[in-house]
């Protein structure tokens, strides 16, 4: 089924990060560890999650010298991560440059780029003199780039997808954060969709986080993600 939950794991405690797993049992398949919950459980909540036959996906959005990121890279894909991604804008060398290495120890890895981060919108591009005239035509400018380098997929808002899919093909990987149930605040996000819109656009994975696991029932906050996805 399209688009696949990935359920954002954003804990400090381990403990927490545990009882949402077997809370979601076989509901969830996939999980997202970011930055608070690598610096804080990291290896134990890897380690944990693939123990448990579940597919991580390391969201640490890797932006340095080619060597760094080809050797964090590497050091990503002998945990077993289900896929792990990094920034774009560290340059065609240093995407390429991680694929050949990445790929050539272990092929399923995808490695997915980041575009434009979904807290940024058109006053980003302004600020920084960015000459694109709309998020959306950057954010393609940059999966291209990606494509070229090798990249299986890029992070985008849903709202890219369909541009992304049109130009770039429907097997390059949309992972899109960004998700709010209709009856969600937005937070700190600017380009958000519900989970039936990120299925109408295309996208492959959709990630949320605090609306399944800040949710009362968590269970049954996904099992009504699942019902709107299929109807």
């Amino acid at each position: 089924m399209k688009p696949e939950i990935i359920v954002a794991l954003d804990f400090s405690d381990f403990d927490n990060a545990k009882n949402i797993v077997e809370t979601l049992d076989k509901e969830i398949t996939f999980y997202k560890i970011g930055l608070e919950a690598y610096l804080s459980i990291g290896e134990k909540l890897i380690d944990y999650l693939v123990s448990k036959n579940k597919k991580v996906f390391l969201d640490l959005k890797f932006h340095d010298i080619p060597n760094t990121v080809k050797k964090a890279s590497l050091a990503a894909a002998k945990k077993g991560v289900f896929m792990f991604n990094l920034h774009i804008q560290g340059g065609y060398d240093m995407m390429r440059d991680t694929v050949d290495a990445v790929k050539s120890i272990n092929s399923d890895v995808l490695i997915i780029g980041v575009t434009l981060l979904t807290s940024l919108d058109e006053n980003y591009l302004n600020q920084y003199s960015i000459n694109f005239s709309s998020s959306a035509d950057y954010v393609l400018h940059l999966a291209t780039i990606g494509k070229d380098a090798g990249l299986d997929g890029v992070v985008s808002s849903a709202k890219e997808t369909p541009l992304i899919k049109k130009h770039l093909g429907k097997e390059f990987i949309t992972v899109t954060p960004g998700i709010r149930l209709a009856s969600n605040n937005i937070d700190d996000q600017k380009r958000v969709v519900t989970p039936k819109d990120a299925k109408k656009m295309g996208t492959d994975f959709m990630v949320i986080g605090r609306p399944v696991t800040q949710s009362q029932d968590p269970k049954n906050t996904v099992k009504l993600i699942k019902e709107e996805l299929n109807g």
